[in-house]
């Protein structure tokens, strides 16, 4: 027992070099930490600047939440629907409840429902940007700017884990956002007509069975690499947060970091 004690004394005393001996990880940046206490139990260039390709859509469900209401109707602008892939293909004049479009954002990582949301909220995708980076200051992100809403490649866009981590820290405060991230499956229907759209979480972990549980937002661009923003839940009380960026073996990272705690 008391060389147990020891053990877990140095891993919280010197948690990056405790953990790189046990843990490789194929990214260019990641942190592993407490959300609450802020103890970071592994780190990995965490201040550097980088894509965050699709993670940045948990920042735009934040500024959407925290600036209009779930059944608020948003239509769909020309712009919204030519947004390339991953998309939903909602279309030009439709109108959809904002609780559906964040479900399509978070679940399907659809580019475009995060800018009918963005015009929904702001009347611009460039001054919903302002708002996300006025929020990301807010919450300590100091590292950080965004120039759209849902992560797609743009010159001088970028963030870092450390900052990914405040932002996800913050989502975990809103229940509706981890409902949502914590879905499988969805359906959503456009409100004049009825046409039903049929979503699926990309986040694969939800699938599968282990001894805790992945929940977050998933994101991927040639120039960004593979990412993940979320936290690592093993009960009802113990969870970590994790932000991985510009990384490779995406899941078999997120399995040895959890592996950490």
């Amino acid at each position: 027992m008391i060389i147990r004690l020891l053990l877990v004394s140095l891993l919280f005393l010197n948690p990056g070099n405790f953990s790189k001996k046990d843990v490789s990880v194929s990214a260019a940046s990641t942190i592993l930490i407490s959300p609450w206490a802020k103890r970071i139990i592994y780190s990995k260039n965490i201040h550097t600047k980088l894509p965050p390709a699709s993670t940045a859509k948990i920042l735009t469900a934040l500024v959407v939440v925290k600036n209009s209401h779930l059944k608020k109707k948003a239509g769909v602008s020309k712009f919204a629907s030519s947004m390339e892939p991953s998309k939903i293909h909602i279309k030009e004049g439709e109108f959809y409840y904002t609780e559906d479009l964040l479900k399509a954002l978070l679940l399907n990582s659809g580019n475009d429902a995060s800018v009918a949301l963005a015009e929904s909220v702001a009347g611009s995708e460039e001054a919903f940007a302002v708002m996300m980076n006025g929020l990301a200051r807010k919450l300590g992100a100091k590292n950080t700017n965004f120039k759209n809403s849902n992560g797609l490649p743009a010159k001088d866009q970028y963030s870092t884990a450390y900052d990914m981590a405040l932002v996800i820290r913050e989502a975990m405060k809103n229940k509706k956002l981890v409902e949502i991230m914590n879905t499988k499956t969805s359906e959503i229907s456009e409100i004049t007509t009825g046409r039903k759209i049929k979503l699926k979480n990309h986040n694969k972990s939800l699938w599968k069975e282990r001894p805790y549980l992945i929940v977050g937002k998933t994101g991927y661009t040639k120039k960004a690499g593979h990412c993940f923003a979320g936290y690592i839940q093993y009960n009802r009380w113990k969870k970590v947060i994790v932000v991985i960026l510009g990384g490779t073996k995406l899941w078999n990272n997120l399995d040895a970091l959890a592996g950490l705690n």
